[in-house]
């Protein structure tokens, strides 16, 4: 049986990262995914200024499209272009990007054993071993091996065997969303290379999508789970709206997207979530590779210091990120609401206000942050916040009325 100080369950965003950055500091770092990279992964590749800001690797390698401007539309009405003189966001496949971050993690000295899935995961000091030191040791058990370490970062999604094993009952509120490819042909207008599309409105808590990469487009929707059904004929609208040919629509896959309930546990002594596991999605536009890069770097750190039996556990990373990432989290989820709520009005000021413009691409540039606009709001923050449940609450009338509308529907096919 190996030993090392950490092992990495997910070779994704969040769990290369955190790889990297132990092995950077002298770790000794097993990072484990199921399966042979380059392989690919359900996301649409978007990878925010803010986010590729958290890393101290340079991401050009695999960058496809830098986008600049955005074609809105409402309910697939009428579109309108909107562009800024700089980046907005980059774009990029996760069979590039997550094969780049493992290589760096390598390269910074840990131990990447890709094709090797995770099989159980359990407490308990191995025989003969120091109780002292390995009383919260971490026995990995994959399909060709048996591992031990002090410290375990699940970074293997929300329904990760990490976090089953060791009950760490994390909650979600859960959004899924359905994609497809579209491949560059002659007969795509040019602008979509530096383009994005957002149709808004039209789904339950979410959005349609055309993102750009170098020889294709990722065409999406997504959606609060209750309304997952309405996803295959949202797409084959989304793309006869902008114009594609449905039947040239190519790898469709769909996924889900954890938004972690706020205060819901991520860590179980020595044993700490990361990334999707944890749910660090972001609710209102469903981008989860900022929170990756930002929680693999709060794991790391506190898992040093346990390295360094300065901790006892990982608890100090819980409140890590309830202190640093999940106030984000929790305005977004708000402004989520609210934008559902009614979302013409929105829309309009899009359209007409270069203020409202402005200060939306500087969201999404990362130089302004949901916290900042709640401070520019002021006194307008209670009304944000009692609209924002009102909203709420209006959403779970539809649920319920919806799943009552298809219990009576199933009884009378009875």
């Amino acid at each position: 049986m190996k030993a090392y100080d950490v092992i990495v369950a997910g070779a994704g965003p969040a769990g290369s990262t955190a790889a990297r950055l132990l092995a950077v500091r002298g770790a000794r770092v097993l990072l484990l995914d199921k399966q042979r990279f380059p392989r690919d992964k359900p996301c649409g590749g978007g990878v925010t200024l803010r986010a590729a800001s958290l890393l101290d690797v340079d991401l050009s390698p695999v960058i496809e499209r830098t986008v600049h401007g955005a074609r809105f539309s409402l309910r697939l009405g009428e579109t309108f272009d909107r562009r800024f003189e700089q980046p907005l966001t980059y774009m990029t496949q996760r069979c590039r990007l997550d094969a780049y971050l493992a290589e760096r993690a390598a390269a910074a000295g840990a131990d990447v054993h890709d094709g090797e899935a995770l099989r159980s995961a359990s407490f308990g000091a191995a025989a003969g071993a120091p109780t002292a030191v390995l009383r919260h040791a971490v026995h990995v058990d994959t399909e060709s091996a048996e591992y031990r370490a002090r410290v375990l970062i699940g970074a293997d999604g929300a329904n990760g065997i990490v976090g089953r094993s060791f009950e760490v009952r994390t909650e979600y509120e859960e959004a899924v969303a359905l994609e497809g490819n579209v491949p560059f042909t002659p007969d795509i207008p040019a602008e979509w290379q530096d383009f994005v599309g957002l149709d808004l409105g039209g789904m339950a808590g979410g959005y349609g999508w055309v993102f750009p990469k170098s020889d294709h487009l990722n065409v999406g929707v997504g959606a609060w789970k209750y309304a997952g059904f309405t996803l295959r004929p949202k797409l084959s609208e989304l793309a006869r709206r902008y114009g594609f040919d449905e039947s040239r629509l190519v790898n469709l896959r769909g996924h889900h997207l954890p938004v972690r309930v706020p205060g819901s546990p991520i860590v179980r002594g020595p044993v700490a979530l990361v990334g999707d596991a944890a749910g660090l999605v972001d609710p209102l536009s469903g981008e989860g590779i900022h929170m990756a890069f930002a929680s693999a770097r709060l794991a790391a750190e506190e898992a040093m210091h346990v390295l360094a039996d300065e901790r006892f556990g990982m608890e100090a990373y819980q409140g890590a990120v309830d202190r640093d990432l999940q106030p984000e989290l929790t305005v977004s989820r708000q402004l989520q609401e609210l934008f559902n709520f009614a979302p013409p009005p929105y829309l309009a000021i899009m359209r007409r206000s270069e203020k409202f413009w402005r200060f939306f691409c500087h969201l999404i540039r990362g130089e302004l942050t949901y916290l900042d606009f709640v401070r520019t709001i002021g006194p307008l923050r209670g009304a944000m916040d009692y609209f924002a449940v009102v909203a709420a609450r209006r959403r779970l009338d539809r649920v319920e009325q919806g799943l009552r509308q298809m219990s009576g529907s199933a009884l009378r096919a009875g």
